[in-house]
């Protein structure tokens, strides 16, 4: 009988355990595994390398990005993590250059989903993120810049099937915000001129508490699919959002094309990996 590998069988462990629970601190998954503190660094140190987990800069909790059969709640699309690992890098150039925050969000059909925060990063303090939080499309600054880059008949069918649906809560619902279809039509019209999304007057980030920020947003497309979006945020005492653009959304602009040539060269090189396994990376 061959003889199990040790250090495999701990790193196994330690990528199941931050699966089954979603997202974990070093002390959870010490708890949890019993493994000391060292070893768990240098597993989740080469797990992360690997790409197996990540940890994410807004609350420094570990994220499994593969799923394993035990695993009783899904991980992170393997995707996910790497939306949010290209978006991060670029955000944080923007931030050190600008000093102002970013939210990374990822698309998910019927709301947004924060990924990723620079607030950390940011000599500013402004309200926290919680990393996971669902974004209304309707109001955000990033919902409507999403909604702008799309067809008007895919944002209809949306906006319809929102309204409609008993299950989905008043939070996500256009109705939140007092949306008819004409003034919808009319923010993205807005929206697409100024070039950027910006929050309607009523929103207030999260639905039970007003964060006193403004935001504005950019669409994210991974070969020409819109995939999430990147927000740039202030308080909203501070300057009106057509200040702000004026000041920032050049730079804010350059950021979202570095990041979405990045997702398209990740994308080329995976595809031509996969058509030759032995081409040099």
């Amino acid at each position: 009988m061959l003889k199990e590998n040790r250090s495999l069988d701990r790193g196994l462990l330690v990528l199941e355990t931050v699966a089954r629970n979603r997202a974990m601190s070093l002390a959870d998954i010490h708890r949890a595994t019993g493994l000391p503190k060292s070893t768990l660094r240098r597993l989740l140190a080469t797990l992360i390398a690997r790409r197996f987990v990540r940890r994410s800069m807004a609350d420094q909790l570990y994220r499994a990005t593969a799923g394993l059969p035990d695993s009783s709640i899904g991980p992170a699309p393997a995707g996910q993590a790497l939306f949010a690992d290209v978006a991060l890098a670029h955000a944080l150039e923007m931030t050190r250059r600008l000093g102002w925050p970013s939210d990374i969000q990822l698309f998910e059909g019927r709301w947004l989903r924060v990924v990723e925060s620079t607030r950390p990063a940011s000599p500013f303090t402004l309200h926290g993120v919680h990393i996971d939080l669902r974004v209304n499309l309707f109001g955000s600054a990033a919902g409507l810049a999403c909604l702008s880059r799309m067809g008007l008949p895919r944002v209809k069918t949306l906006f319809e099937a929102l309204e409609a649906d008993p299950l989905i809560g008043a939070d996500f619902q256009p109705r939140r915000f007092g949306l008819t279809w004409e003034a919808l039509e009319a923010h993205l019209e807005r929206t697409r001129q100024a070039g950027y999304g910006a929050r309607l007057p009523n929103f207030t980030g999260k639905r039970a508490t007003f964060d006193n920020l403004s935001a504005i947003a950019l669409p994210l497309c991974r070969e020409g699919e819109i995939c999430g979006a990147i927000s740039l945020l202030w308080p909203r005492t501070l300057m009106a959002a057509e200040d702000f653009a004026v000041k920032y959304l050049a730079d804010f602009t350059a950021t979202a094309v570095q990041i979405e040539a990045d997702l398209d060269r990740f994308s080329a090189d995976t595809r031509a990996l996969l058509r030759d396994p032995e081409r040099p990376t």
